[in-house]
């Protein structure tokens, strides 16, 4: 029972945040939501290109990040996922090897969280195309039960580094960096 209790306090939380819509609507933090039948998709976004550009390029791989939220009372499950710029989408768990088919359980009154690349999560697989921060990328997703939707699903742009750390042109030290001590005598 106990477990019961959470997963409807995450689940509250979850709704809390996202807003009571049926209809997709972005996010502040560069995300998307949707909803089919009672599945609720959640901070749906493609992963930040990482340090080294705003850019995925053709060729490689994108991290496919969401929540899947089940208000229903039967389990349902996400079998397919299709993408206008990947040669296919495929489960990943951190760096482990690609899982096929795809087959994502969403509990009744439960959530599937593949919010992280280091855990469970999507992959676009095979990109067609060079994907640029802020661009958006059409994503089917596709249910046992409940059927399929199409969102647009923003790439969010690389935020991880604290502006702070950033290194200034010139050899400067960075902004907020204490100067050096002074070495009079």
């Amino acid at each position: 029972m106990k477990r019961v209790g959470v997963v409807a306090a995450v689940l509250l939380c979850l709704l809390g945040s996202a807003g009571c819509t049926a209809q997709p609507r972005s996010q502040a933090v560069g995300s998307v939501d949707g909803q089919v039948g009672r599945l609720r998709l959640l901070r749906v976004a493609v992963d930040a290109p990482g340090p080294s550009g705003s850019i995925h390029i053709a060729g490689s791989s994108a991290a496919l990040l969401l929540t899947i939220a089940n208000f229903g009372e039967a389990e349902d499950a996400l079998v397919a996922a299709t993408a206008n710029v990947a040669g296919q989408i495929v489960l990943r768990d951190g760096d482990a090897v690609t899982q096929a088919p795809l087959q994502v359980a969403v509990p009744a009154g439960g959530a599937a969280v593949l919010g992280e690349v280091t855990g469970p999560h999507l992959e676009l697989s095979g990109l067609r195309a060079t994907l640029r921060a802020g661009s958006p990328v059409l994503v089917t997703f596709v249910f046992r039960d409940a059927g399929s939707v199409l969102l647009q699903v923003p790439v969010r742009g690389y935020t991880d580094v604290p502006v702070d750390r950033v290194p200034p042109p010139d050899g400067q030290p960075a902004a907020g960096t204490p100067p050096p001590a002074d070495r009079r005598s």
